[in-house]
């Protein structure tokens, strides 16, 4: 029998600890993770984003205006399918951009993706509903067909699904940040719809706005990566700035968050500040995920961003109060060139694509601890 003395003894060890070291020291005890990376897929053309069906294929998007289906995440999985998109303009960073399957893929077969397609003689990013079954895609609706107008940079356009079932859309500027500040406008928003593109009731109605829209927050200006804080459910988008100042920003509903008017941590009410920035130069952040799973080890709840200027991985701590993103780590600078995506996929892997426009390539990391 284990002496009650001894377990009494070792709580209040623990409890000195957790007051003095702290939360984050103690979790150094469970150790740092042995990150071993993989290239799983190459030869592809600016593979833009991931997504994983419950069985394990893996979907992914080319800029070009393709949606490729893959066995697995596995290193050298089948090609199963390629499919074109219609009328897709792409054209400088524009394309087939965000992918997505919905929270009940496996019995509705619905797959999303954010994409600039010529439509009604206008260059639009507008996110269009498939529904896949086994290998066939068949066109279903448009989620958002009209307000975002494409150009050949600052098209956002990532997608994700949020913790309560809701598709969450990144709106870039199309260059023109006067759009970011125009409540009538998509362009410049992080976005939120139903599955059926219907608005939902919680969104906020924007200052200046003449009703309810799909706007959830204003004044971005290129936001490329969306993700959810494990845990409390905090949206957190990661955004280039222009010369100076990408951001990682808390997206609240009917926030405000500065641009062009003002960037960085500059901003006053009613601008939101961010919870981290670049300062100069900008790294140009672009895929966002939190990673979550036991083979994290130390790093599980952090936030990790691929960069496409600086060519590396960014590791960051949240805080407590969710207001404040500190850079931890940076890891493989270089070592794949420019980094696009970040998804965590089956098995807590994580999985990055390439922008190099040769031979590009999807690299699984897999995290273990001793």
């Amino acid at each position: 029998m284990i002496d009650r003395r001894r377990i009494l003894a070792l709580a209040a060890v623990a409890a000195f600890l957790v007051l003095t070291v702290g939360p984050a020291a103690l979790a150094a005890v469970v150790g740092s993770p042995t990150l071993t990376p993989r290239v799983v897929q190459s030869g592809l053309e600016y593979p833009w984003d991931i997504a994983f069906a419950p069985d394990g294929r893996m979907f992914v998007t080319e800029r070009p205006g393709r949606i490729r289906i893959f066995a697995s995440g596995n290193a050298g999985a089948a090609l199963l399918k390629t499919f074109t998109i219609s009328n897709v303009h792409a054209s400088g960073e524009s394309g087939a951009m965000g992918i997505a399957l919905d929270p009940d893929f496996a019995t509705n077969g619905y797959l999303y993706v954010c994409v600039s397609r010529d439509d009604e003689s206008q260059w639009r990013n507008q996110v269009i509903r498939y529904r896949v079954t086994g290998t066939a895609f068949a066109f279903d609706r448009y989620l958002v067909r009209r307000g975002a107008l494409a150009a050949s940079n600052h098209d956002g356009c990532r997608i994700r699904f949020g913790p309560g079932g809701k598709l969450w859309v990144t709106m870039g500027d199309a260059g023109d940040g006067s759009l970011a500040q125009d409540p009538g406008a998509y362009n410049g928003k992080v976005l939120r719809v139903n599955r059926d593109g219907s608005i939902p009731a919680t969104n906020p109605i924007m200052p200046g706005a003449a009703a309810r829209t799909a706007v959830y927050s204003m004044g971005h200006r290129n936001p490329q990566g969306i993700a959810f804080q494990p845990g409390t459910g905090r949206v957190y988008a990661v955004e280039h700035g222009p010369d100076c100042d990408d951001e990682i920003n808390w997206i609240r509903a009917g926030r405000n968050y500065g641009w062009p008017i003002e960037v960085g941590t500059e901003p006053g009410e009613p601008y939101s500040n961010p919870a981290w920035e670049s300062d100069c130069p900008t790294i140009a952040p672009s895929g966002a995920t939190f990673v979550t799973g036991a083979n994290w080890g130390s790093f599980e709840g952090r936030l990790f961003v691929a960069t496409l200027k600086e060519q590396d991985l960014r590791r960051f701590w949240i805080s407590g109060d969710g207001l404040t993103a500190v850079q931890k780590g940076i890891h493989y600078d270089g070592r794949w060139g420019r980094l696009r995506a970040a998804v965590l996929g089956p098995a807590g892997r994580l999985y990055l694509t390439t922008s190099n426009g040769v031979d590009d390539r999807i690299i699984r990391i897999v995290a273990t601890v001793p």
